[in-house]
């Protein structure tokens, strides 16, 4: 082998050497970084030529990778969810004085001291405080819940918006992998941008990834509704409908809220459902109590002889036209005015019509005609709600269907969220063990690369020292 030929194969495997040596540089500057997969420079001999980098190898799995991404949907949708029920819960939770079980208790028990004497002015004063300090509670549970609702509306309107801008940033990187096949170092790169991307999009919502043979993707819903197809992105839409609920359309075409299961987005459009139906059953609680013991008390006579007042009524301010957790208010303010009796000679003594109200503590049964109760069910969100109401007692109904139902709801969701999760981090681990980063391997293949390097060099030099002493034999 000549002496230039030497040479040639060591100028070829000086720069072959280099380039595994960046790319090994590489992966250790980024043993710390998020979303990066390891690369594997692969050496082939070039026979009478030396070595050449045939390829550097991108560490990605793609059935895990698209494991982690379905799981990671999952997780993040229960934990949004989770916390939406957390907060409900908390509008709810006696023990920290947010419910009102107690006051509905105490609201009750005020009648049994006016039955003790009809006539005093101070015990039915303060049975309308405590009616007052009720329906005080009941609406800012009601305001509580509507303005839950409302912040996570917004919060559905900004992830819409972060999703639409996340499919156009996938739709240009699918452009620049297809333009860029033969780059393989900046391909590398683009392909970890495009993975970090589809983890942000599962973050926010459940997506069916295609992964096409230029390494390209294509991202559709979980129905099919094309997000990215090739260097295109079609943009989501988000409304809300008369009742303030999230509406999310593709393409301002189809509406695909109910189709949205997971992500945070698909969490957050369940704890809207679970908002709107806690509120439905805190309506129907307001509304029948109300309709109930208008019901009784208009039959009695107050102290002053008022007979056919209501005891709750409509906040003025108020555009509807039934009594509902928004707008009920105490309609009484005189005490002489609370319909005890039902004997006008005995107004100051007579206390039946008063037992006939703390009756409805425990039953309200018979209370309403046949044609009342089909009214009022209908006027309900739920006319279930109405009898179970009737089949058991207020307390019952407020314990059972205003607190289990959610707390039962959250421990439900908190268990899948913690399998979820458990899941989750086995995919991740076992991905990092494919793609992350070994600084000890990494160091190994360095110093194998650097001595490869050096020994190309001696190669380089130990040749040049040859040719001159040739050409200074051939001087003289």
């Amino acid at each position: 082998m000549s002496l230039l030929a030497s040479l040639s194969i060591a100028g070829q495997s000086l720069l072959t050497f280099q380039r595994g040596i960046n790319s090994t540089n590489k992966n250790i500057s980024n043993v710390t970084t998020e979303g990066y997969n390891k690369e594997t420079p692969v050496f082939q001999d070039l026979p009478k030529s030396g070595v050449y980098l045939n390829k550097i190898i991108r560490a990605f799995d793609q059935s895990l990778f698209n494991r982690s991404i379905s799981l990671n949907q999952s997780v993040n949708s229960d934990k949004s969810y989770s916390g939406i029920l957390d907060n409900i819960e908390d509008v709810f939770n006696d023990a920290l004085g947010s419910g009102f079980s107690d006051t509905l208790n105490t609201f009750f028990n005020s009648i049994n001291d006016m039955l003790i004497k009809p006539d005093d002015l101070a015990a039915r004063s303060q049975f309308i405080a405590n009616a007052k300090v009720l329906v005080g509670k009941i609406r800012s549970s009601d305001k509580a819940l509507e303005d839950l609702k409302q912040q996570t509306v917004l919060k559905v309107r900004d992830q819409i918006n972060q999703i639409n801008q996340i499919t156009e940033q996938l739709a240009k990187l699918n452009n620049l992998i297809k333009t860029k096949t033969l780059d393989v170092e900046s391909n590398n790169e683009y392909l970890n941008e495009r993975d970090r991307l589809i983890t942000q999009l599962s973050n926010l919502i459940d997506t069916k990834v295609v992964f096409n043979e230029d390494n390209t993707v294509n991202v559709f819903t979980a129905k099919g509704f094309g997000l990215v197809v090739g260097m295109t992105n079609t943009q989501l839409q988000f409304e809300t409908d008369s009742n303030g609920n999230a509406v999310i359309k593709w393409n301002n075409t189809n509406d695909i809220t109910k189709e949205i299961q997971n992500g945070e987005v698909g969490g957050n459009l369940k704890g809207i459902n679970a908002i709107n139906g806690q509120l439905n059953r805190l309506n129907d609680f307001a509304t029948v109590l109300a309709n109930v013991f208008n019901k009784v008390h208009s039959q009695g006579y107050g102290l002053d002889g008022s007979t056919g007042l209501n005891f709750f009524g409509i906040d003025p301010n108020s555009s509807l036209s039934k009594i509902d957790a928004s707008n009920i208010i105490v309609a009484i303010e005189d005490p002489k005015q609370v319909a005890l009796a039902t004997n006008t000679a005995y107004l100051n003594s007579d206390n039946t019509n008063g037992k006939n109200l703390l009756a409805l503590k425990d039953s309200i049964n018979g209370v309403l005609t046949p044609t009342e109760e089909t009214a009022l069910k209908s006027s309900l969100n739920d006319s279930n709600n109405y009898d179970i109401i009737k089949n058991s007692k207020f307390s019952e109904y407020y314990n059972s269907q205003l607190v289990a139902i959610i707390s039962s709801e959250s421990s439900r969701i908190k268990t899948q969220m913690k399998n979820n999760q458990f899941l989750y981090d086995a995919i991740t681990e076992k991905m990092k063990s494919l793609t992350g980063v070994n600084m000890d391997e990494e160091l190994i293949n360095l110093t194998k690369l650097q001595r490869s390097y050096q020994a190309a060099a001696r190669i380089i030099t130990v040749t040049d020292e040859l040719m001159q002493t040739i050409l200074n034999i051939g001087s003289k």
